[in-house]
């Protein structure tokens, strides 16, 4: 898991309740002010293609994209990082993460997320507040954990799978006995 060093200001794509949640750990745990990027929001830096705009460009060195719609997170993921943003990894400190977790780039961990070992989350996964994650289990690209839902040891969670709060996601010996 890379965690990147932190900024004086990094742009965060999307400023509904996941994005203004989002700008606000980041600013408290040290990371900058954020710049947000929205199509609806008012008090923006711009809309969602104005990413490409070469004045955030030089003032925003990192991205995140705090929207729950799996498919255009990962479809912005990749567009960022074609031009050059840094996709760091948020892992917020009142968090717990397995140092053996590999959170692939733009992942958010939230507060009191449980994150076990050897766990393999891909790109822009979203572990939300109260999440588990335990031990061997795989989060493929764009996958959201939502508050309170589990993922169980060595559970497979498909792409863009939105696991629901208390929803349970069963392992796979778990599976095979019912």
């Amino acid at each position: 898991m890379t965690i990147l060093r932190k900024y004086s200001h990094v742009l965060v794509l999307g400023r509904g309740g996941f994005g203004a949640e989002l700008g606000e750990m980041l600013e408290d745990c040290g990371w900058g002010a954020p710049l947000f990027l929205d199509d609806k929001a008012p008090d923006c830096a711009g809309t969602l293609r104005d990413y490409v705009d070469p004045v955030l460009r030089r003032r925003c060195q990192a991205a995140f994209v705090a929207l729950g719609n799996s498919e255009l997170r990962l479809e912005l993921i990749r567009k960022l990082t074609a031009v050059g943003y840094q996709l760091p990894v948020f892992r917020h400190p009142a968090a717990v993460v397995s140092p053996s977790a590999r959170l692939g780039q733009g992942t958010v961990v939230l507060p009191f997320a449980f994150v076990g070992a050897n766990v393999r989350a891909g790109v822009g996964c979203l572990i939300n507040a109260g999440a588990i994650v335990d031990h061997d289990a795989t989060l493929e690209d764009g996958v959201h954990v939502a508050p309170g839902g589990i993922v169980k040891a060595g559970a497979a969670v498909p792409a863009g799978t939105k696991v629901d709060s208390g929803q349970v996601v069963r392992s796979p010996w778990e599976q095979a006995a019912r």
